[in-house]
C-alpha cells in the first residue's frame, strides 16, 4: 500500500513538474513573440525633393534615426503619435543618441560651459523606460539630419541658397513617416521638439504649420531676433582687424552669422559667400535693410500679426525653456515673448508653459526633454 501511495505521489510530482515546464515553455514562446515587437532604433535614409536644386550642393539624401516603441507593428490596429525631434549642435541625426557626436564636436572659442546629460542606458532604453513608467504615451520619434553642408546651421528655413529645409521637414519628412510607418496621420498625432536652432524651428513650425503639428517644445530656442542681432559687436570683434572674410571654424559666432545669413538673407549676386551679413564692420552696428529680412523669420515678430497669433494659439500646447546662464544670452528676450504669449492666452486661450532653469545652453538636455515629451504627449492625447 505504501509503495502504491509513493508511486502515485511520484506520478503527481512528475505531472506537476511537466505542467510547470510546459507553462514555462508557453511563457517563453509568448515572450519570444513580444521580443519580435520590442522597441527599435533604426538608421534610415530618404530623398527630400524640397532640397533639389539648391545652389551650394546640400545633399537631397537625408539620414534619419527612428525610434519605434515596444509593441509597435507597422500593420497593426494601433497608430502612433510621432514626435519630430530636431537637433541644434552638433549637426547630426545622432545628436540625441550618440555621445561621440559631442565628443567629436569642438567648441573652438570655449563659449559653451555645459554639455548634455546623456542617459547611461542609451536613448532607446531611456525612451522605453519613460513609456513603461507612464510618463509618456507610446510614440514614434524621428530625428532627421538637417545639416547645411557648407555653413553647418540650416535653421530649418527655406532658402534659395541652402535649399528648402522647412519644406524638407514639414512636407517631405512628414509624408515619409505617414507613408512608411503606422502613424496618426494628422496634426493631432504630431509634435515637434528641438534644442537651440531646433528650438527655433519648433516655434517657426508652430506659427506657420499648426495644421501639421499640434504641440511644440522649444529648448533654448533662438526665438527673439533682437537678442541675436545684439551679438553684432561680438561678431565684429571676432574679425578684427581684417573684416568679414567668410565663415571660420575658429570663430563660432562669425560662422553662425554666415549660416543665419544663408538662411534668412541669401544673395546670389554677392559672391563668394552669397549672403548679406546684417552687421557693419568694424562697429557691428545692425544694417536695417538686411535686418528686416531676418525679422521676417523671427517668431516674436511673426506672432505680433493677428493672423499668426490666432493660428499659433490653436496649438494644443506650447512648451519652452531656457537656462538662466545661457552662454548666448538667449533668455534676454524671453521676457518679451512671455508678455506676448500671456496676451495670446488671454485673448485666444493659448496653452503654454515657460520654465527657466539654472544652467547653460546645453545643460540637462535629457531631463528637460523628458518634460517636453510628457507635455507634448499629454497635449496630443487631449
Amino acid at each position: 500500500m505504501k509503495k502504491k501511495v509513493y508511486f502515485i505521489g511520484l506520478l503527481v510530482a512528475i505531472m506537476t513538474l511537466w505542467c510547470c515546464e510546459n507553462d514555462v515553455l508557453e511563457s517563453d514562446i509568448k515572450n519570444s513573440k513580444e521580443i519580435i515587437h520590442k522597441s527599435k532604433l533604426q538608421n534610415k535614409v530618404f530623398r527630400s525633393e524640397a532640397l533639389l536644386n539648391n545652389v551650394i550642393g546640400n545633399s537631397v539624401e537625408r539620414k534619419l534615426q527612428i525610434y519605434t516603441p515596444p509593441g509597435y507593428k507597422k500593420n497593426g490596429n494601433q497608430p502612433y503619435p510621432v514626435v519630430y525631434l530636431l537637433h541644434g549642435l552638433p549637426f547630426s541625426e545622432k545628436t540625441y543618441i550618440d555621445r561621440s557626436t559631442w565628443d567629436d564636436w569642438i567648441d573652438p572659442n570655449g563659449i559653451f560651459k555645459t554639455y548634455p546629460d546623456f542617459p547611461q542606458e542609451g536613448f532607446r532604453v531611456w525612451m522605453d523606460n519613460l513609456i513603461a513608467e507612464g510618463k509618456i504615451d507610446p510614440m514614434i520619434i524621428v530625428m532627421p539630419n538637417a545639416a547645411n553642408e557648407l555653413y553647418g546651421f540650416s535653421f530649418y528655413s527655406n532658402s534659395e541658397l541652402n535649399g528648402n529645409f522647412e519644406d524638407f521637414i514639414v512636407y517631405d519628412l512628414v509624408n515619409y513617416m505617414d507613408t512608411n510607418y503606422n502613424t496618426i496621420a494628422n496634426s493631432n498625432g504630431r509634435a515637434v521638439i528641438g534644442n537651440s536652432q531646433g528650438g527655433y524651428a519648433a516655434f517657426l513650425f508652430g506659427i506657420k504649420h499648426p495644421d501639421v503639428f499640434s504641440a511644440i517644445g522649444s529648448h533654448s530656442g533662438m526665438i527673439v531676433m533682437d537678442v541675436i542681432l545684439s551679438l553684432g559687436t561680438v561678431v565684429a570683434n571676432e574679425n578684427q582687424p581684417d573684416g568679414f572674410t567668410g565663415p571660420d571654424p575658429s570663430k563660432f559666432l562669425t560662422s553662425a552669422g554666415y549660416a543665419m545669413s544663408s538662411a534668412w538673407s541669401p544673395n546670389l549676386n554677392n559672391p563668394p559667400f552669397f549672403v548679406d551679413l546684417p552687421f557693419e564692420f568694424p562697429s557691428g552696428d545692425v544694417i536695417p535693410i538686411i535686418a528686416e529680412r531676418w525679422y521676417a523669420n523671427d517668431p516674436f515678430t511673426m506672432l505680433q500679426y493677428p493672423e499668426n497669433a490666432i493660428k499659433f494659439s490653436s496649438l494644443k500646447g506650447v512648451y519652452f525653456d531656457c537656462g538662466n546662464f545661457d552662454e548666448l544670452n538667449i533668455c534676454a528676450g524671453n521676457g518679451y515673448m512671455i508678455q506676448l504669449l500671456e496676451a495670446l492666452k488671454l485673448n485666444y486661450g493659448l496653452n503654454y508653459i515657460y520654465e527657466p532653469f539654472d544652467g547653460g545652453h546645453f545643460s540637462n538636455i535629457f531631463s528637460r526633454l523628458e518634460v517636453s515629451l510628457a507635455f507634448c504627449s499629454d497635449a496630443m492625447s487631449n
